[in-house]
C-alpha cells in the first residue's frame, strides 16, 4: 500500500516550520534589544562610577594632594575591575594618575570611553579632567553568548524554510501541471489528457474527479451543439427584429437630443434676459437688487463699507429728440462700455438702473475709493467727448454714497442716500459728481 502524507498534515508541519522561523525572528529581535538595554546601563553606571569619584578627586587636585588621589584611585580601580583605563589631567595636560588594566585588548570587549571636567568648589573654575574607558566582560560574554545562540537559531530557521520551499515545490508541482493542463482544455478539441489514478491523496482525488466532470462535459457537447444550431437560427431571426428597433430608437433619440439643444438654447437665452440688459449687455435692475442683498449680508456679515454710484446722462432727451433713438441708443452703448472699463475687481458690479441711469455696486470700498472711480469716469468720458471724431458729446452726473452696514432695512437708505447725491449734482450744474453723507 502506497503511504501519503494529508493536507491537514502538510499545514501542521508547514505551520510548525514557521513558527519555529518567527520564533527564530523574535529571539534576534529580544537579543537586539537587550544589547541596547544593556549598553545603556553601563553608560548610566560607568557615569554614576565616574560622578562618585570625581568631586574627591578635585578635592585632591586643588590641594596638590597627589599622593592620596593616587591611592585612593586605585582603590577604585581594584574594586572595580570594569574600570579599563583611568586618567587625570591638569588644564594644561599634565598627567597627574594613569592607569591601564591588562584586560584592555580583550577581543570581546567593546569599552565606553567617559569624560568629566574637574572644577574648583570655591571659585568654579575648571582645574583638570578625568577620562575613563569602562567595560563590563561578563556582560560582554553573556551577550556574546545569547548572539552565538540567536545566530544558529536564525540558521536552523533559514535551513528549515529552504527545505520547506524546496518539499512545497516538489508537492506542488503535480498540482501545477494540472492547472496548465485545465487551462490549456478546449471542449470543443476534447484535449484533457488526463486519467484516472489509484492514490488516495488530494491531488489524485481532485484529478479523478476533473477526468470525471470532462465525460460529462464531453457527452454534454453534441447535444449543446444541435442546441445551439436551433438558437443561431432563431437569434438571427430576433437580431434582424433588433436591429430594425435600433434604427427606429436611433432616428428618435437623434430627434430628441435636437429638441434638448433647442430647449437648453433657449433656457440659456431666458436666463441671459432675466439678468442682462439688452441694449448695453448690462446687468439688469432686477440683478443689482439680488446683488446688493448679497453683498450687503457679506458686508455686515465682514464689518466691510459698500458704496454706490448712481451714474445720469444730462439732458439725454435733447438727444433723443436732436439725433433720434438710435443715436441715443449708441450713446447710451458707449457708456456701458466706458463704465464696464473702469470696474477694476471681479466683484465690483455695474447694472442699466433705468432709462439713462446705470448704477455701481462696489463692496468693500471705503468712500475714498468709491469718489476715485467716479472720477476716472468722467475723465475717460471727457476724453470721449474731446476726440475729433465724436459725433454727440454728452456729460454725465454722478451720485456717490458710503455705508458700512448694519441693518438690513438700511441697505435702502443707502440707495436713497446715492439718489440724493445724484439729485444734489443735477440742482448744482450737472457734470459734476456730489457725495451725501450718511
Amino acid at each position: 500500500m502506497t503511504r501519503y502524507m494529508s493536507i491537514s498534515t502538510r499545514i501542521i508541519t508547514v505551520v510548525t516550520l514557521v513558527f519555529v522561523l518567527l520564533l527564530g525572528i523574535v529571539n534576534y529581535s529580544h537579543y537586539m534589544s537587550v544589547r541596547q538595554f544593556t549598553k545603556k546601563s553601563e553608560i548610566q553606571k560607568s557615569r554614576l562610577t565616574l560622578d562618585s569619584i570625581a568631586p574627591i578627586v578635585s578635592i585632591n587636585l586643588y590641594l596638590d594632594m597627589i599622593d592620596p588621589m593616587h591611592d585612593y584611585l586605585m582603590k577604585i580601580v581594584q574594586q572595580n575591575p570594569m574600570i579599563l583605563k583611568l586618567e587625570v589631567h591638569d588644564m594644561a595636560g599634565k598627567k597627574y594618575f594613569g592607569y591601564t588594566s591588562p584586560r584592555i585588548h580583550a577581543r570581546k570587549l567593546e569599552p565606553l570611553f567617559q569624560s568629566t571636567i574637574l572644577h574648583d568648589k570655591m571659585s568654579g573654575n575648571a582645574i583638570g579632567r578625568i577620562d575613563m574607558l569602562y567595560s563590563n566582560e561578563k556582560y560582554e560574554e553573556l551577550l556574546d553568548y545569547y548572539g552565538r545562540f540567536t545566530i544558529f537559531l536564525m540558521a536552523i530557521a533559514m535551513i528549515l524554510l529552504a527545505l520547506l520551499l524546496f518539499w512545497l515545490r516538489s508537492y506542488l508541482s503535480p498540482l501545477k501541471r494540472l492547472v496548465d493542463e485545465l487551462k490549456a482544455y478546449d471542449p470543443k478539441k476534447q484535449n484533457f489528457p488526463k486519467e484516472k489514478v489509484e492514490n488516495r491523496d488530494e491531488i489524485a482525488v481532485i484529478q479523478n474527479a476533473m477526468v470525471d466532470m470532462f465525460e460529462k462535459i464531453e457527452n454534454y457537447t453534441t447535444k449543446l451543439f444541435e442546441l445551439n444550431l436551433k438558437l443561431e437560427t432563431k437569434v438571427k431571426e430576433r437580431t434582424e427584429t433588433l436591429e430594425q428597433t435600433n434604427r427606429l430608437l436611433r432616428q428618435e433619440i437623434i430627434e430628441r437630443t435636437r429638441t434638448e439643444e433647442a430647449l437648453k438654447y433657449a433656457n440659456k437665452m431666458l436666463e441671459k434676459l432675466s439678468t442682462k440688459d439688452a441694449l448695453t449687455d448690462l446687468y439688469n435692475r432686477r440683478m443689482f437688487e439680488q446683488t446688493l442683498k448679497n453683498y450687503w449680508k457679506m458686508s455686515r456679515r465682514e464689518g466691510m463699507p459698500i458704496s454706490l454710484l448712481i451714474c445720469d446722462i444730462d439732458y439725454f432727451k435733447r438727444i433723443n429728440d436732436t439725433y433720434g433713438h438710435q443715436a441715443g441708443d449708441r450713446c447710451l452703448k458707449e457708456l456701458a462700455d466706458i463704465l464696464t472699463g473702469c470696474i477694476k475687481r471681479p466683484m465690483d458690479m455695474v447694472a442699466r438702473y433705468g432709462g439713462e441711469e446705470f448704477i455701481y455696486i462696489l463692496p468693500d470700498t471705503p468712500l475714498e475709493g468709491a469718489l476715485k472711480i467716479a472720477h476716472e469716469i468722467q475723465e475717460t468720458l471727457e476724453k470721449r467727448n474731446s476726440n475729433p471724431d465724436t459725433e454727440i458729446t454728452f456729460t454725465l452726473s454722478i451720485g456717490v454714497a458710503c455705508m458700512i452696514p448694519d441693518e438690513d432695512e438700511k441697505r435702502m437708505d443707502l440707495l436713497r442716500a446715492a439718489d440724493l447725491a445724484l439729485y444734489e449734482a443735477k440742482k448744482k450744474g450737472r457734470n459734476r459728481i456730489e457725495v451725501h453723507p450718511l
